[in-house]
């Protein structure tokens, strides 16, 4: 298994904001376009960066699945790059 697509999808959605705007109305659909296992896209779902570092993904590129939750979007931190 390789950890390039989960990565590359992790630098979309913090770079691209397109990729983050479908993100935001279907991951599911958003993850389909990138070579990721079931296992990814379940951790991907569940929105968890630590399940995401453990299956490859880079320590700062997995946090940035916390963008999706409804919780941060509001966090200054979030909104910045």
């Amino acid at each position: 298994m390789s950890s390039y697509q989960l990565n590359r999808f992790l630098f979309d959605l913090k770079m691209n904001e397109a990729v983050f705007q479908q993100a935001l109305n279907n991951l599911s659909e958003t993850t389909s376009r990138y070579d990721l296992s079931a296992e990814e896209k379940e951790a991907l779902m569940a929105g968890d960066p630590r399940r995401l570092r453990q299956l490859g993904a880079h320590g700062m590129l997995a946090l940035y699945i916390m963008r999706l939750n409804p919780d941060f979007k509001t966090n200054i931190y979030w909104s910045q790059k």
